[in-house]
């Protein structure tokens, strides 16, 4: 058998591996087992589920490694544990959830293909607060390398716009002891960046101000602004009056960053951004990811320049520019 039909399975059979790792992690069978060995039927009667169907499953995920069969039960391995377990630094359990609910919607995406449109969704508060929190996931891994690469020195107000649980801000606001973050969202993340600040015990550095920088900027002015994995929900216009917005809240010289998934002109790479423009597609009516091009002539519509292009923990991108 070639290659090529190799890569072909794999790519065919690949959801099975993500239902199964996602179901366990979206029934808590992980935090049911912790770093204790425990038996299908402890599991199912610790979570409500059927002894038979997890015995099944965390049997193939011990085939994948992620488990280990000993004793007549089953134990999660130390080193997947640090990213299925919540709570750890290291933790990815809240994005793994938003994922597992995700999977109902890209096993429609023949659907998109026919009409064009979005898998609409019910709202689930459950839903949101796993997105938000998985953002925190996501976030942290890369907000460091963006703290560093970003000169903040000097610099007193920074405008974190779409900035979800606060990850960046407080992570600024760490970095830069002059300087004071605001979280500019919509009210159910600005809730939970409210959570993350309060148990971060910076309420004195990092604020929250609830509003739809579509529909209205803050008021105030600052002398900084960060947008971080946003402008891939909106389509060309939205980003075009999201970076006006951002403009009209900056003073003159304001350092303007954009980190997003950022693609080649070819669109085809990097893969990963080619990928997660289809869960755009999936997700909303307009969004997508960009290109580097594109998105600086949109900041350069918008009255920014002298721009300059970072990668961010090898999957993103950061364009840096000044408002002129």
């Amino acid at each position: 058998m070639d290659e090529a039909k190799l890569n072909l399975e794999e790519m065919a059979n690949g959801y099975q591996y993500a239902a199964m790792l996602l179901s366990a992690c979206r029934t808590g069978l992980f935090e049911a087992m912790g770093d204790r060995v425990r038996t299908a039927v402890e599991l199912a009667a610790d979570r409500g589920l059927d002894p038979r169907a997890v015995e099944r499953v965390l049997l193939a995920l011990a085939g994948t490694g992620v488990v280990s069969v000993e004793d007549g039960g089953f134990r999660l391995r130390p080193e997947p544990a640090a990213t299925l377990l919540p709570g750890g630094p290291g933790s990815q359990a809240s994005i793994f959830n938003h994922q597992h609910g995700m999977l109902t919607r890209w096993a429609r995406l023949a659907d998109v293909l026919r009409t064009g449109r979005p898998v609409e969704r019910e709202p689930d508060p459950d839903h949101e607060r796993d997105y938000i929190l998985g953002m925190e996931n996501v976030s942290r891994r890369a907000v460091g390398e963006v703290a560093a690469m970003l000169d903040l020195s000097g610099r007193r107000r920074l405008l974190d716009v779409g900035g979800g649980p606060a990850t960046a801000s407080l992570a600024f606001a760490r970095r830069f002891p002059d300087l004071e973050c605001t979280v500019f969202d919509r009210p159910g993340p600005a809730a939970i960046a409210r959570e993350q600040i309060a148990a971060a015990g910076m309420g004195d550095r990092v604020d929250v101000v609830e509003g739809d920088i579509l529909v209205a900027g803050p008021a105030g002015e600052y002398d900084a602004a960060y947008v971080s994995n946003l402008i891939h929900e909106y389509a060309p216009e939205q980003t075009a009056t999201l970076f006006a917005r951002v403009r009209d809240a900056l003073a003159p010289g304001g350092v303007m960053a954009v980190k997003d998934f950022f693609l080649e002109p070819c669109r085809t790479r990097p893969t990963r951004a080619a990928r997660f423009s289809v869960n755009m597609l999936v997700c909303t009516s307009a969004g997508r990811c960009y290109t580097w091009d594109e998105t600086e002539a949109l900041l350069a519509d918008a009255g920014f320049g002298d721009f300059r292009r970072e990668t961010v923990a090898r999957v993103s991108g950061l364009i840096v520019g000044r408002r002129l």
